[in-house]
C-alpha cells in the first residue's frame, strides 16, 4: 500500500433530530455538526441535520483499519444508543477518505467486519490515486 492520507468519519444525519439531540443520545462529542439551513444553496445543508466524528485530527496512521477502530472503540458499549438512533430514523454510517500514490487500497479483516455488523454500520470510501508519472 502506498497510502498518503486516510481517515474515517462516523456520520449521523436526520431530518427530525437536531445535532444536540444526537449528542444527547450517543454521548460522544462530534468533530463537526451542521444544522438544517433552509436558505443554504447547498442541498445537503437544507435538508438534514448532520453530526460527525472524524479521525482526521486524531491519527496520522495510513492504515485505514486503525482509523475505523478508533471509531468502533468510541462506540464500545453504545449498542443500545446506536439502535435508538436508527429507530429514530437517523442515517448512520462510516465514510472513509483514502489518498494513495500507486497500487493498493484500503482493507478490512474479519474482526473489523464483525464489529461493523454488530453496530449495523455501512462503510464506504472516497478514493483518490495520485499519478506518479506526472
Amino acid at each position: 500500500m502506498a497510502c498518503n492520507l486516510t481517515y474515517a468519519t462516523l456520520r449521523i444525519s436526520s431530518v427530525e433530530m437536531s445535532p444536540d439531540k444526537i449528542i444527547e443520545v450517543i454521548g460522544i462529542s462530534p468533530t463537526l455538526i451542521r444544522r438544517i439551513e433552509p436558505d443554504s444553496k447547498y442541498r445537503h445543508r437544507r435538508e438534514f441535520n448532520y453530526w460527525a466524528f472524524s479521525t482526521k485530527e486524531l491519527s496520522n496512521s495510513t492504515d485505514n483499519k486503525e482509523h475505523i477502530d478508533i471509531i468502533l472503540n468510541k462506540l464500545y458499549g453504545k449498542q443500545e444508543q446506536m439502535d435508538s438512533l436508527v429507530k429514530l430514523k437517523c442515517s448512520v454510517d462510516i465514510f472513509c477518505f483514502w489518498n494513495s500514490t500507486g497500487q493498493g487500497g484500503p482493507s478490512m479483516d474479519v474482526n473489523l467486519m464483525r464489529k461493523l455488523v454488530q453496530f449495523g454500520l455501512n462503510i464506504s470510501w472516497d478514493m483518490y490515486f495520485d499519478d506518479e508519472s506526472a
